[in-house]
């Protein structure tokens, strides 16, 4: 009985999934598979079926029965999930063809911001009547809708209509028409929602197994906190921001010169440093509550089982949306202690459960007096929502209480093994599963030992060699005394702060770190009798005594010294007004240390030695970059160029030097004009002739080599292909189908006909060749344009009138500004403001 292939028309299988179906030849295996991925939402297929076929075609007895196996296991555990899942594919904020890829979703920012733009013309069309304020008001409500679309908050969405002012409104329109603006918003929208299809699909949990060959605890393909795929992301976007920052420097107004990796891991944006601070804060923290007599509580807050991924009352809603719950329940809670009076302040840390879940830890210090109180309105307003949860669980009593005496004989005999286990909790009360507060007992340590786990394990994982995780039962990475990674590890926690964009330490109650770190800024002594005692304690690290030169805990506005600004009106793109920071001042008296003495310059690095050399010769350093060689051929200068440059002011010296330049095919520049000879013509070009020049040979040299790369790519692509001669179309051959219209595999050329993907004639491997650029297409000499353009803004944008020069390598001449623009446009680094380069941190 001969069975026939399934008709693909039939099913609703994406086109992806198509191309891999056509690699099984086994009918009984295409159709099982066929009507698996049917099941399945669209942007679920494609990865299912590369899956499967990697399994299918591995080496090793039985991988088709396994890869079977496999698909029917994975579809049988992703069933009781196809509604959530569902449901979250059909609110994706953009097709997925484009947010599948971060360069498609960058480029597709720029269609938005037009249809933006767009929807501000025909609004002010309908509305000829209207006056110019109730006009804008009318877009921005309407854009507001539009925004929430693409699942993007438009700017000042959540202030209030009596506090929106028309200078808001005006800087929010101009960032919904603005096409950079887009594009990180949607950056951050596609990796968000890229991990929530992640953490649906199961792909973060613990899911340990015991591997019975060796004896250890294996994983199944899976991560906690954060999935494989953001954990790449998050690590690629690390290395190109130290590569941006390694070849980028500082140049100070008082001529000093420092690489800028170097001044960025002297800051906060260095894991030790900024571990450290924290460490010292808490110490201090905790030696000034037992000065005042204060008691120390550590709380644990978890959320409701429906924010749980791994909970059967999961219906999608993300780690964002569990903090915010958890910021919105502790302003509930923070409001209600306000209006009794009751004095805290503390610490808090935000970090994942194993399936990424946020849940938080909380050391705060108060009055004993004041404690039970504190605890009572705490535990009420955090178990609140789905209260019933709690409730039921007063019939389990007995057995949670049987489990909970289980748990405390693990617990001690992992400690008689030298283990650092947590001490289960008493997880047997009603509360419990939301809310647990333990009294800090100092007999078994400083309120700083009770938290130094969390902070750890959340920035770098010092020190917990010998700690087991709380939510996986694993170590740690391990670091050597220094602080150094032995096992190159990715974090997952910063991978999964990255990814939603959680802050995960916040101090409570407790004066501007800030002032402290501009104070520290300041190393030698000042005449201010002020500021002198608060600069000195900052100086040393004593945090305790800064607190009380600032007023103490809790001091809030009525601190004794703020930042002190310098706020520039209209001072961005968006028409916004910009404050940087200057100084600290003191408020009473109101005097002021200013803490950045010196102005500091981004460029790349090399810059200020070339504009050092600059100075010894009469070729400008925008100049110095230039190629020895030069396309002009040669020619002597006659009389009237001679006089021609008389006119311009050389002397006869300079005239004799300047001509044998300009035949051996240099360009001169002189009193802000440059002189080369073309076609034997003597040609001077004025500045405005000198930036569309430049303009003109920087975009043409950047669409030849972008020819070039893109040449060589796709020829070593189909030699690899061809060789291999395996025909299953990865992502990037579908995309090239789409782009070209054809494309090869193996021997075979692959085209679309009739919307179906057909192939024709086999080629031989000489014939690979036709198929290669060899001139630059539109998309290159488009792509080199946008680049030039904006190397050219944000040479004016830092006041230079041209992009600073430096040459890349010797066959490829990529200078400064270009360098950097082409690392923008492509999304491998992110442009930043001037004054905000000690933020940079690793580019996370």
């Amino acid at each position: 009985m001969n069975i026939e292939p399934v008709d693909l028309n039939s099913l609703n299988i994406s086109k992806l999934a198509v191309g891999v179906l056509r690699s099984l030849t086994d009918v009984d295996d295409f159709n099982y598979l066929a009507r698996g991925l049917a099941t399945l939402p669209i942007p679920l297929q494609g990865r299912m079926a590369r899956k499967y076929i990697d399994r299918y075609n591995s080496k090793g007895q039985k991988s088709r029965y396994k890869a079977n196996q496999w698909l029917s296991r994975t579809i049988k555990r992703l069933k009781p999930r196809f509604g959530v899942l569902f449901s979250i594919t059909q609110s994706m904020p953009l097709p997925w063809h484009i947010l599948s890829s971060a360069e498609k979703t960058k480029e597709h920012a720029s269609n938005i911001a037009a249809n933006a733009a767009q929807i501000m013309t025909d609004l002010a069309d309908e509305h000829p009547q209207a006056t110019y304020e109730e006009l804008i008001y009318i877009i921005f409500y309407q854009l507001i809708e539009f925004a929430g679309g693409y699942k993007v908050q438009a700017p000042h969405k959540n202030v209030p209509r009596n506090n929106l002012t028309t200078d808001l409104v005006e800087i929010a329109l101009l960032k919904l028409k603005c096409e950079k603006w887009w594009a990180r918003k949607l950056k951050g929208v596609r990796r968000q929602y890229i991990e929530l299809l992640e953490i649906a699909t199961g792909q973060v949990g613990k899911d340990l197994f015991y591997d019975y060959k060796n004896g250890k605890p294996k994983r199944r393909g899976i991560s906690p906190y954060s999935s494989k795929s953001a954990q790449r992301e998050y690590a690629t976007a690390q290395e190109s921001g130290i590569e941006f920052l390694k070849m980028m420097e500082l140049e100070g107004s008082d001529g000093s010169v420092i690489d800028l990796i170097k001044a960025v891991k002297k800051g906060m944006a260095n894991p030790v440093n900024r571990r450290n601070e924290l460490m010292m804060r808490i110490r201090e923290t905790e030696e000034l509550a037992d000065e005042m007599g204060f008691v120390g509580v550590f709380y644990t807050l978890t959320a409701p089982a429906k924010y749980h991924a791994n909970s059967k009352n999961w219906h999608g809603r993300t780690p964002k949306q569990t903090q915010q719950y958890f910021n919105e329940t502790w302003a509930k809670a923070r409001a209600k202690l306000n209006r009794l009076g009751i004095t805290y302040f503390g610490v808090r840390v935000a970090e994942p459960h194993a399936d990424g879940t946020p849940h938080w830890h909380m050391m705060l210090f108060m009055p004993k007096h004041q404690m039970q109180t504190l605890n009572a309105i705490l535990r009420w307003y955090f178990i609140q929502e789905d209260k019933h949860e709690l409730y039921e669980r007063r019939t389990r009593r007995t057995e949670l209480f049987k489990l909970y005496k289980q748990k405390r004989k693990e617990y001690g005999f992992l400690k008689s093994k030298g283990k650092k286990p947590k001490e289960p909790n008493k997880f047997f009360r009603t509360f419990s599963p939301r809310f647990e507060a333990v009294i800090i007992d100092k007999r078994k340590g400083s309120a700083a030992s009770y938290i130094a786990k969390y902070i750890s394990k959340n920035i770098d994982g010092y020190k917990l060699l010998d700690h087991l995780d709380d939510e996986t039962g694993e170590g740690f990475a391990k670091f050597d005394e220094n602080g150094k990674v032995i096992k190159n590890n990715i974090n997952p926690v910063l991978a999964w702060a990255s990814t939603w964009r959680i802050r995960q330490f916040q101090f409570l109650g407790s004066p501007s770190v800030t002032v402290y770190r501009e104070l520290r800024r300041i190393r030698t002594q000042t005449n201010n009798e002020h500021i002198e005692p608060i600069r000195q304690a900052a100086d040393e690290a004593r945090w305790k005594d800064y607190v009380k030169l600032q007023g103490g805990m809790c001091i809030g506005r009525d601190a004794n010294f703020k930042t002190h600004y310098e706020i520039t009106k209209l001072g961005n793109d968006y028409a916004e007004t910009v404050k940087h920071i200057k100084g600290v001042v003191h408020v009473l008296s109101n005097s002021t240390l200013k803490t950045r003495l010196v102005e500091w310059q981004r460029q790349l690095k090399g810059t200020a030695a070339k504009t050092a050399q600059a100075d010894t010769t009469h070729v400008g350093s925008a100049d110095l970059s230039w190629t020895s060689g030069n396309n002009c051929t040669p020619c002597t200068i006659r009389h009237s160029d001679e006089f021609l440059l008389d006119m311009y002011g050389f002397t006869e010296q300079e005239l004799i030097e300047v001509k044998k330049d300009l035949l051996s095919g240099k360009k001169i520049k002189r009193n802000d004009l440059i002189y080369q000879i073309r076609q034997g013509q003597l040609t001077v070009f004025d500045h405005e002739a000198q930036i569309k020049e430049r303009k003109r040979e920087y975009t043409e040299h950047l669409a030849h080599s972008l020819a070039q790369k893109q040449a060589d790519a796709e020829r070593y692509q189909a030699q690899q292909t061809a060789k291999a001669n395996w025909d299953v179309l990865s992502d990037e051959q579908l995309a090239e189908l789409q782009h070209k219209g054809h494309v090869l595999v193996g021997r075979r050329v692959y085209h679309m006909q009739d919307g179906k993907l057909a192939s024709f004639k086999k080629v031989e491997f000489n014939d690979i060749e036709q198929f290669i650029p060899a001139e630059p297409t539109n998309e290159h000499w488009s792509h080199a344009r946008e680049v030039v353009e904006l190397a050219f803004s944000t040479a004016e944008q830092e006041q230079r009138e041209l992009p600073v020069s430096n040459k890349f390598n010797k066959n490829l001449l990529l200078i400064g500004d270009l360098e950097l623009a082409e690392l923008v446009i492509s999304g491998k680094a992110s442009t930043i403001d001037q004054d905000d380069w000690w933020d940079v941190g690793l580019m996370a």
